[in-house]
């Protein structure tokens, strides 16, 4: 990946906003998956079956869904900024009140109340990308930016392993949910929502900037109608059904690796530090696919051969069963690999097909359908485990499901719709 933009760290748009946008979304990745790491202790002092956690843990995305498409909207007309630093806030209390749940029906409305908190801080922080990056810089800024949600498990995942051989699941909530509390300062200070608002940038930089960004939306033709329009945008529905099938494999994976790796005897310290290579692995696939990406001007192949084989791997993962439990981390960790690789052209696509004013309600609707299906993967996971005492069944179905996602995306149309917003 391209890192000349990095030369002047404290006059850099790629370092200012992506690296402050970076550790926040770390921080909310970390405060919405602990939960993996903790669930064989939770289950145990709880008395909570495998389907009873895997509903608790569905019910962080009914909640994540609600403010999608309202928080996308916001960003656009008002400040995104602004919206997920509200949010911010409110994610890192309920995230440290988990420590304190006692019953199933306490950790239901905890999951579901931590969802609407962090619901929207994806969406707000791509509108935010959108208004400071360039249509051929965006794939890698989206991609530096999501590299999170693989650095996230790669640090959680060990300290979360630490904390547990040496205390209890309940001081984990609370010590990784603090740091949140102090990067809203950092976040106020250092955030704006476009190139306009600030100082810091270099004059000629600045205008060349702006000038590149108004020209974008300029090409972006006339819009049209109603800013509700975008939801039936066919690009959008598309990207939406996608995105559904993806996550619901994805989400099933990620919250059940830990505990996958657990059964196989394992220590849960070593299991802290094998769930993490998966996602190392990931960071290395992520700036792979991006920079190929950005510099063929593409985005809907790379995001579907990504898909593609990670749901290749996933099916070999079964295969590979019999051959020991290397064999099973290997294959686990391509699929999900190869899955990160998808996030930077993936979430570049919206902004290439829909006007900038509408964007962020596009996105809240394609991000709010995926965590709908993220809704599945966990309590599907969960029953599987109950009925047949393994995951085997549920990791072929979450790996038919990525190769189906792949092909429900080929149709997508790059072709910019006249949708638009009300006057």
């Amino acid at each position: 990946m391209d890192l000349r933009h990095l030369t002047h760290p404290a006059h850099s748009r790629w370092t200012r906003i992506l690296g402050v946008a970076f550790v926040m979304y770390v921080l909310s990745f970390i405060d919405r998956t602990n939960i993996a790491m903790a669930i064989p202790a939770m289950r145990q002092d709880l008395g909570l079956k495998a389907a009873a956690i895997g509903f608790a843990t569905s019910m962080f995305f009914w909640g994540y869904i609600i403010l999608q498409i309202p928080a996308g909207r916001l960003a656009g007309v008002w400040s995104a900024k602004r919206v997920i630093m509200l949010q911010l806030i409110l994610w890192c209390g309920i995230a440290l009140s988990t420590a304190y749940v006692t019953t199933e029906t306490e950790l239901i409305v905890n999951r579901f109340a931590l969802g609407i908190a962090e619901g929207g801080v994806l969406t707000c922080t791509i509108v935010l990308i959108r208004g400071w990056f360039t249509r051929p810089e965006r794939a890698r800024a989206n991609t530096l930016f999501l590299l999170s949600l693989a650095v996230a498990p790669v640090i959680a995942n060990p300290l979360s392993g630490f904390i547990l051989e040496h205390s209890t699941w309940r001081t984990m909530f609370i010590v990784e949910a603090a740091p949140a509390l102090l990067w809203a300062f950092v976040w106020w200070w250092a955030i704006a929502d476009s190139p306009r608002d600030v100082s810091w940038l270099d004059p000629d930089e600045k205008a060349r900037l702006i000038a590149a960004l108004e020209q974008e939306a300029r090409e972006a033709g006339p819009v049209q109608g109603h800013w509700l329009a975008t939801l039936w945008h066919p690009a959008v529905l598309l990207l939406a059904l996608y995105n559904f099938m993806a996550l619901m494999a994805e989400w099933g994976v990620n919250f059940w690796l830990p505990t996958v790796l657990k059964e196989t005897g394992l220590s849960i310290g070593v299991v802290g530090m094998l769930a993490a290579l998966p996602y190392a692995l990931g960071i290395v696939m992520m700036i792979m696919v991006a920079r190929s990406s950005d510099r063929r001007r593409e985005r809907k192949w790379h995001m579907i051969a990504a898909t593609a084989f990670s749901g290749l791997f996933l099916l070999c993962a079964q295969l590979s069963s019999v051959m020991g439990v290397f064999a099973t981390v290997l294959f686990l960790s391509l699929a999900i690999g190869s899955f990160l690789g998808r996030f930077g052209p993936f979430w570049t696509l919206p902004t290439e097909v829909l006007p900038p004013a509408v964007a962020g309600v596009g996105i809240g609707l394609i991000n709010g359908a995926g965590n709908l299906g993220g809704t599945a993967g966990p309590w599907f996971f969960g029953v599987v485990r109950d009925t047949t005492g393994s995951f085997t069944l549920a990791l072929t179905v979450a790996g038919v499901s990525l190769i189906v996602g792949s092909l429900v995306a080929v149709p997508i149309g790059l072709k910019r719709g006249n949708v638009g917003v009300a006057p």
